[in-house]
């Protein structure tokens, strides 16, 4: 199950932990919740799920 845990800290930082997640999709959906928030990250801590290659589905169409 993928899910974000947000912790909002007394002196005003915010944490997110991203579990579930494999590849730059955390990093992905975490730029996508700060941007309308206009955070700024001041640290990025990657966990080993973030080297995890993930599977790149492509699709391709033949024309006859």
């Amino acid at each position: 199950m993928k899910r974000l845990v947000i912790v909002f800290r007394e002196d005003g930082t915010v944490s997110v932990d991203a579990e579930g997640f494999q590849g730059s999709e955390c990093v992905d959906l975490t730029d996508k919740l700060l941007k309308p928030l206009n955070a700024k990250v001041e640290s990025r801590v990657l966990k080993g799920e973030f080297y995890v290659k993930t599977k790149q589905e492509s699709r391709a169409r033949v024309q006859g």
